[in-house]
């Protein structure tokens, strides 16, 4: 999960969200904007809730960005002129939250369709408009008009009695103002302006570099004997794969590996030619290195970060991120994540041992290292040895139709709700809608409306775009796209929309997309951020959905997967595509015990990213800077991986999450949240994976709630106690 909707300019400062200022605005411009916006002219924030994408053009997001921009520099000029004596809480803070109203559409909606439609122009206008965001960004910091009409208003009597919801709102502004500048001098906000504007390009050659070496990269197989291992829909989908780019033809057929994950993944963990995996693995090593290099970016990014966290005051750049945030610092989530290490690394060392082992009894070799191209095809075989379980016997009982009806069917019952399929069309520019259609930007998109069983009320409407294809980042995400605004005494709140994107497995001849386990827990992993998004019900619009704690928010998303594994869940999706046969028992049961295979090795794995990730932000001078990327990060992690044979690329050269998305000092938090979600399915687990009204509690305490209160007071109601710090590991037999 990466990027929330712009909501309030403060409050997205946080999030890296370029911003805009007040500043004289020709009274001609604002009028005559307006009137282009009920024209329907700028149909980058249209009022309706439904984008036309066909007509978000790369050319309509430079004339809806100037006009957006008009719009918010009119509302701050007014902002800023509030006498003390007039100011309340819908005139200062509730304004500074609408005035980037339309800013917030069009960076929203243009960063979307860069993640799933990317192109040249997309990028070109996005490079282009990102220094003007910026700029004004910084000025808003340098607004002492508007600082002191907030700072004032802070102070006002009136503050006590606004609800518990308004007033968090309202220290949160002071509090964010504040730790992004506020009170800087004039010469250190013009160097923060510089750092930010600089960062800004870096992010986006970053991840430019990302996914042209991930596409650039092929490997085109003509004799099939190089792929034995392989299942026939995989030979069929990389067949069909290479027909399209001109490889092959049905005389003498080719095969396509590309490094998109159903692609490279599986030949990594299936096929049984050595030769073949480590081409694969080669392969991985160009994402983000030879001419697509980002080492430099890197190094420059944790330099401007470092003088950035210092220029306001903070230690470390960890410390400014996760200073307002769940673990209270840098040195807590390192420590976190230290301590979680030290925990788990006896039985990760007898994993490794297992794991080597098993390499020399099926080689003949001794083994004492491990090939990285090895790793997972070895995994996999011990796994079907141990569990006498075959991961891919479950393709057949997981098409994606059965798996996304059982999961709607699944938590309609929990959280007492109702999907409903849209019809949609995609639409090239030019064309319009029929009545009643959604427009989407791909035909394979499909549109869903959530709707309250009790009351009727319309939650939300999100789209679900699953399959791979060129131009669209790989990975998972939910991306919310615009949040309703708040409930009155009259109606409830306006409805939310949103995205879920995925990689899955795609169809394949006359063959339904049949998804791997692995698909089916991320695709609920994801629909539990969601959830967060569609059932979010709060007071102030920027409390909404996922705006909160960054180490609270995977909490939603993490819980969510146990839906995948559940007994009484299989029993709702897990049916065979052909003849409609129930998954059989004997199965599920192989599924179950396999699930905790090697869990120190599992936890490592992500543990070993967060260290990572939180040693660049806090201590960058000491253990890289003027070293090479990858030899820094071997060196850094070797005592917490298995020996291998060769040294690795370092994972920072294409982790987008750290470098251009959420997660930078942040990567714990997936395993803090992993901590909560252990612990808070603990009382799923004694009242019931389906039992409505635990479901309904959830909802209510956490899910509805968004960032209307701290996490630990929402986390505390669920559970009507503190969290267990160790009951993730008790719950994969790893600690007591």
């Amino acid at each position: 999960m990466n990027n929330q909707v712009f909501l309030s300019s403060i409050l997205c400062a946080l999030l890296g969200v370029p911003q805009v200022v007040a500043e004289q605005v020709v009274p001609q411009q604002v009028a005559a904007v307006q009137q282009a916006i009920q024209a329907g002219e700028h149909p980058f924030f249209d009022k309706g809730l439904y984008p036309d994408w066909s007509k978000l053009t790369p050319a309509q997001a430079r004339i809806d960005s100037a006009a957006a921009m008009v719009m918010a520099r009119h509302r701050l000029e007014q902002l800023s002129n509030i006498r003390p004596e007039e100011a309340t809480f819908e005139n200062t803070f509730l304004a500074l939250e609408q005035a980037e109203e339309e800013l917030g559409s069009v960076q929203n909606r243009l960063y979307h369709l860069k993640t799933v439609a990317d192109s040249e122009e997309l990028r070109k206008v996005q490079e282009e408009l990102m220094p003007e965001w910026n700029a004004l960004g910084a000025e808003v910091l340098a607004n002492e008009k508007i600082w002191a009409v907030l700072r004032n208003a802070a102070a006002q009597p009136w503050v006590k009695e606004l609800s518990p919801a308004r007033q968090r709102f309202v220290e949160q502004i002071i509090q964010n103002f504040q730790d992004q500048g506020a009170d800087l001098s004039p010469e250190q906000k013009a160097r923060k302006k510089a750092i930010e504007d600089e960062m800004s390009l870096l992010q986006l050659e970053f991840g430019k570099n990302v996914q042209d070496s991930t596409e650039a990269w092929e490997l085109i197989i003509t004799d099939p004997s190089q792929l034995e291992g392989m299942s026939a829909d995989w030979m069929e989908k990389a067949r069909e794969d290479a027909r399209k780019r001109i490889h092959g033809d049905d005389t003498a057929p080719a095969w396509r590996i590309s490094l998109q994950s159903a692609s490279y993944g599986e030949v990594m963990r299936y096929c049984k030619v050595e030769a073949t995996r480590k081409a694969c693995w080669e392969g991985a090593r160009t994402i983000g290195s030879g001419q697509y290099d980002n080492a430099r970016i890197v190094a420059r990014i944790m330099e401007l970060r470092h003088e950035l966290a210092e220029l306001q005051g903070f230690e470390t750049y960890a410390d400014l991120t996760t200073s307002r945030r769940m673990v209270g610092g840098g040195r807590n989530a390192l420590k976190f994540v230290d301590d979680m290490m030290q925990k788990v690394k006896p039985a990760f060392d007898a994993e490794c041992q297992q794991l080597l082992d098993f390499v020399t009894r099926r080689t003949g070799r001794v083994t004492t290292a491990m090939n990285h191209w090895d790793r997972a095809y070895y995994m996999r075989e011990l796994a079907e040895e141990l569990y006498e379980f075959d991961a891919e016997s479950l393709r057949p009982y997981l098409s994606s139709k059965q798996l996304v009806d059982g999961m709607f069917n699944i938590f309609s019952n929990l959280y007492g709700i109702s999907f409903t399929e849209l019809p949609s069309q995609c639409l090239q520019e030019g064309e319009t809608a029929q009545p009643h259609v959604i427009p989407t930007w791909h035909p394979e998109v499909r549109v869903f409306a959530v709707s309250d069983d009790r009351t009727g009320y319309h939650l939300g409407t999100f789209y679900m775009d699953l399959f791979p294809r060129s131009g669209k980042r790989e990975g998972a995400w939910v991306m919310p796209l615009a949040y309703g605004n708040p409930a009155t005494e009259n109606k409830p709140h306006e409805p939310h929309l949103a995205c879920l994107v995925g990689n899955m497995t795609p169809a394949t001849g006359d063959k339904p997309a049949l998804l791997s386990h692995r698909d089916a827990v991320v695709l609920f992993h994801e629909f539990g951020h969601m959830m967060h998004c569609m059932l979010s019900d709060t007071e102030v619009k920027a409390h909404t959905g996922t705006s909160v704690a960054w180490d609270f928010v995977e909490l939603p998303s993490q819980i969510t997967e146990n839906w995948a594994w559940e007994p009484e869940a299989f029993a709702i999706f897990g049916y065979h595509y052909e003849n409609g046969d129930r998954m059989p028992d004997e199965l599920i049961s192989k599924l179950l015990a396999s699930r905790y295979f090697l869990p120190a090795t599992d936890n490592m794995g992500q543990l070993c990213v967060a260290k990572l990730d939180l040693e660049m932000h806090m201590n960058y001078d000491e253990k890289f800077k003027g070293k090479d990327l990858d030899a820094a990060t071997n060196e850094l992690l070797e005592p917490w991986q298995i020996k291998y044979t060769l040294p690795g690329v370092s994972i920072m050269r294409r982790l987008r999450h750290c470098i251009t998305g959420g997660y930078s000092a942040g990567y714990y938090s997936y395993k803090w949240a992993e901590v909560l979600a252990a612990d808070a399915y603990s009382r799923f687990q004694k009242e019931g994976a389906l039992n409505r009204r635990t479901g309904q509690d959830f909802r209510s305490e956490i899910l509805s709630k968004g960032d209307s209160a701290s996490a630990a007071e929402l986390y505390r109601n669920f559970m009507g106690r503190e969290p267990n710090p160790d009951a993730l590991l008790q719950s994969q037999g790893l600690c007591k």
